[in-house]
């Protein structure tokens, strides 16, 4: 199939894949707490051999990307950081008591929001929390999303020493007058040098997140972007369509 064949058949609009059940089948009227904990044991007990995915949203940015649709809090106040880790662990261990052992852990992913908003020593506080109330798998997936502007050596490094081997960056688009449209900055520079400390550091799958119809955006700036991310030959790359959400 040819690539504007593709296109034409994915460019549609469906839901967050990150949603499940899809919105549309919430139902907040009559589904309660009790029955909460009670589909979650029932998942837990068909499943549990096979070990669960463990999703950890860390919600704070110090700024907003103005195509983002995720549930955030913009804040340059980094005091936010232990007494949010603080009512995770406490989810956490609600979690463990409900389900009455140590579970098995498949796969951990860090999003937001911007994980590295929080300090590496923050993070390696909440994951050797969680890792010493569960069992992980030798080759557990884990992986984290990092914003060029703010991901560090030291985030790289803690993380690693914590079993994590995949990095998402979020680029997006390297034109600058889109990047001034979006309120997303970073430059090929800093990916650059964020993907060659990943690999030195024996990260083995590292994704660059691209997004196309964005405002500002044109064949010339995007195709020149694209050519940019190839230079740099990720291992992966996601690219997605713009939704324009205003009232989010």
């Amino acid at each position: 199939m040819e690539a504007t064949e593709l296109l034409r058949k994915y460019n549609v609009a469906a839901p967050r894949y990150t949603s499940y059940p899809t919105v549309p089948y919430w139902d907040n009227e009559n589904f309660n707490a009790e029955q909460w904990q009670r589909r979650l044991i029932t998942a837990y007990a068909q499943h549990k051999d096979e070990g669960i995915s463990l999703y950890i949203h860390l919600p704070f940015c110090e700024s907003l990307c103005t195509y983002c649709g995720c549930n955030t809090r913009i804040t340059k106040n980094h005091g936010v950081e232990l007494p949010y880790i603080d009512a995770l662990l406490q989810e956490w261990q609600m979690y463990c008591e409900l389900l009455g052992e140590r579970p098995k852990i498949k796969e951990l992913h860090l999003g937001g929001g911007t994980p590295t908003f929080f300090s590496a020593d923050n993070l390696k506080q909440l994951l050797q929390t969680i890792a010493g109330k569960a069992q992980f798998e030798d080759d557990a997936a884990c992986s984290f999303e990092g914003h060029p502007d703010n991901t560090t050596t030291e985030h790289l490094q803690v993380l690693r020493d914590l079993g994590f081997k995949r990095l998402s960056l979020g680029i997006q688009d390297f034109d600058p007058k889109v990047q001034f449209m979006i309120n997303r900055y970073q430059t090929p520079a800093q990916v650059f040098l964020i993907t060659e400390m990943a690999r030195r550091l024996d990260y083995q799958s590292i994704n660059y997140d691209l997004i196309y119809g964005l405002p500002g955006q044109n064949i010339q700036g995007l195709t020149q972007t694209i050519n940019e991310v190839v230079a740099l030959k990720p291992d992966r790359i996601a690219f997605y369509s713009y939704a324009h959400v205003p009232w989010i």
